[in-house]
Order: C-alpha cells, then sequence, then structure tokens
C-alpha cells in the first residue's frame, strides 16, 4: 500500500476566491518568548483542496459537521478530461465516461489545471463545467464528485444547486492536487475538519493505492 498526497500545500499568501480572506499563516509565539512555536492561520472556510457543505449553497443543506464521514472515503475512479484555459467541460465529454458515473461512486476529474495552482490564473481563467454538464452529473447521484478545478464552472451557482438538492447531495471536491501520479482507480480520503455548522473545510486528500 501507498499513499499518494493530492491536497495543495498552505503557503502564506497564496491566491484565494476573489472577495475570499487571504490565507494568512503568521508567527503567533516563539520557543524564544514561550517555549514553543504556535502559528495564527486565517484563511476562507474554502482555502486550497477542500469540501463544499450542501449548506454552502443551500440554506436548509447539511453542514460539513453533519455530512457522514463514510462520505469522503472510498473506492475512486479518476476521469481523464484534459482542458486548457477558459475551455468547457461539456455534457458530450461525460457521456463518453458515463460507465464509470454510475449511482453511489466516487469519480475524479482531471483536466490537468492542478498544475497552475498558486497563480491568479487559476481561479481566473480555470475550465468550467457547463450547465448542462453539471446538470447530467448531478442527475447521475454520485456519491462524491472532485476535480482540479477551484469550482465547477462559471454556472456556479446551478450547478452546486443541482449537486447539493436533497435527494442528491453529491460531496464536492475542489481544488485536487497531484492527479497525474494517481492510477485510474484507488481508494480515496479526504476528510474535513470538524467544524460546527460549517459550510465547507479544507481537506488532507489521499490516494490510497494498493
Amino acid at each position: 500500500m501507498r499513499f499518494i498526497d493530492l491536497s495543495h500545500p498552505m503557503r502564506d499568501g497564496l491566491p484565494g476566491f476573489r472577495n475570499d480572506p487571504q490565507l494568512r499563516v503568521e508567527p503567533y509565539s516563539s520557543m524564544q518568548r514561550t517555549m514553543c512555536n504556535i502559528s495564527r492561520v486565517t484563511m476562507s472556510s474554502h482555502q486550497g483542496t477542500h469540501a463544499d457543505a450542501m449548506s454552502h449553497f443551500l440554506a436548509e443543506g447539511k453542514s460539513i459537521d453533519a455530512m457522514p464521514l463514510a462520505w469522503f472515503y472510498g473506492p475512486a475512479r479518476i476521469v481523464k478530461l484534459p482542458k486548457e484555459a477558459g475551455e468547457e467541460i461539456t455534457a458530450a465529454d461525460l457521456f463518453k465516461h458515463q460507465a464509470f458515473l454510475r449511482p453511489a461512486s466516487r469519480v475524479i476529474l482531471n483536466t490537468g489545471w492542478h498544475r497552475e495552482y498558486g497563480t491568479e490564473r487559476f481561479f481566473e481563467q480555470a475550465p468550467s463545467l457547463t450547465k448542462e454538464a453539471g446538470e447530467y452529473l448531478a442527475a447521475r447521484k454520485l456519491r462524491l464528485l472532485g476535480m482540479d478545478l477551484p469550482t465547477p464552472g462559471r454556472e456556479a451557482y446551478a450547478i452546486h444547486h443541482a449537486l447539493f438538492a436533497p435527494e442528491i447531495e453529491t460531496v464536492l471536491i475542489e481544488s485536487l492536487a497531484n492527479l497525474d501520479a494517481v492510477p485510474d482507480s484507488f481508494t480515496f480520503i479526504g476528510f474535513p475538519l470538524h467544524f460546527a455548522g460549517g459550510d465547507g473545510s479544507p481537506i488532507r486528500a489521499v490516494a490510497l493505492v494498493a
């Protein structure tokens, strides 16, 4: 067994979504002052590699602490959809992989955009699911949908609402890293922090490979 890290490193000053709090990791206490090192961390609940809770977009949706831990663990499948800056992921792109888009499955979309993480371009020019593609994925009733994009697409409101609907409740994992290093099939592990009432959380996403 081996573990492959699918999370981007958290560094002071990394770019985030426009209008989100910037990631700050600052010294708070030192060994010289108090005999131990402590840092102060300020960030968005959707910083870096993270999970969205249903309550991120739905007033009555599940908060991150109400989502069963089993949702964040299990067999997963990579779907390769190479895209350049600003390109669309269409429903037709997804139809080619429909054999893997089964109810209760865990699917990770690898567009190659994870290589742009840490740049302003990562957020401003990312590839995008179309509204129809997002609705198609919602209709497949996946247990978990991961991606190397910072958000599913430019139609973020409609796509999130489709995936988070009470009869669907697909776990959405965004900004995954290192997807070129994993095989097509593996075990996904990516637990959120236990934020009471939280709308999302950074995760340490890992691929467990036999």
